[in-house]
């Protein structure tokens, strides 16, 4: 009996330890992390297009005469809030929404759009949509390569990346007349990417190369962090790089990490020590 009691207390002793590192970490990254995200800026870039950086991924509204394509939704009270933006500036105009990828934080406001065209990457099942974004948020097509939408002296290309890159099927789209690219989560300004299920790193470096022979681009919108030129994506890329290097070569793995301390990070799951591991990972397979 004072075994089994015993163990009893070192197990309430260890369940405890867990909580409170877990409660530090709430209170040191994540809590700061999930407020900042809540934050919204708003960039009246031109006449016809409106960018709205935070309240979960960043996101673009680009209206014409007779359409206004929406880039990402949003999530919780900013994805309310892009809505009524929406709304105003399109009147009785067609809305079509595009989805970068899966993740609520960039489709939690799709639910908002009953009765207009969202589209999404093709290569996620429907149940799985589902489970991962909840059946509200449903797009009504499904994009399986590219497609492109006449807006006014604009042409956007929506592109379906078809690779385990962030997510297993993450789309761009690209504004040719602007020389602008909304990225989703392929494409982060100082922040770590989350690397989590089929996610591939080296399926990242591949789309850094890939995207700038497809488009001349200028401008870039990450999924999250502020806009601004292509050198988001060369940054992006030295990351990957840099953190491929860490895994393969130990010795170099805390210089590496270190040039990283900086960006916005939550350890364990969206770090730069979770990239190495992601890439340590793939590597032993």
């Amino acid at each position: 009996m004072k075994t089994l009691k015993s163990i009893f207390k070192w197990i309430g002793i260890i369940v405890l330890l867990l909580l409170i590192v877990a409660g530090s970490l709430y209170m040191a990254y994540l809590r700061p992390f999930m407020q900042k995200m809540k934050e919204t800026h708003t960039i009246k870039y031109d006449k016809e297009l409106t960018i709205v950086l935070g309240g979960g991924g960043n996101s673009g509204i680009l209206t014409s005469d007779s359409l206004v394509l929406v880039i990402d939704t949003k999530m919780d009270e900013a994805a309310k809030d892009l809505y009524e933006k929406v709304k105003e500036l399109a009147g009785n105009k067609r809305i079509i929404v595009v989805n970068t990828h899966i993740h609520p934080d960039h489709s939690g406001g799709n639910k908002y759009y009953k009765g207009q065209t969202i589209i999404a990457g093709g290569n996620y099942t429907k149940e799985q949509w589902i489970k991962e974004a909840g059946a509200e948020t449903l797009p009504t097509e499904w994009l399986k390569d590219t497609q492109d939408i006449i807006m006014g002296d604009d042409t956007a290309t929506l592109l379906n990346l078809g690779k385990n890159i962030h997510t297993e099927s993450d789309v761009v789209v690209y504004l040719h007349r602007r020389k602008m690219l909304f990225g989703g989560d392929v494409i982060l300004n100082r922040q770590a990417p989350v690397i989590l299920g089929k996610a591939d790193p080296d399926a990242y470096l591949a789309a850094f190369d890939d995207l700038p022979k497809r488009f001349d681009i200028q401008k870039v919108v990450p999924g999250h962090g502020d806009m601004g030129g292509i050198e988001i994506i060369n940054n992006f890329k030295q990351y990957f790089n840099d953190m491929k290097l860490a895994a393969a070569d130990g010795s170099k793995e805390n210089e590496l990490l270190a040039k990283y301390k900086d960006w916005g990070q939550i350890p364990i799951m969206m770090s730069p020590g979770a990239t190495v591991k992601a890439f340590k990972k793939k590597a032993d397979k």
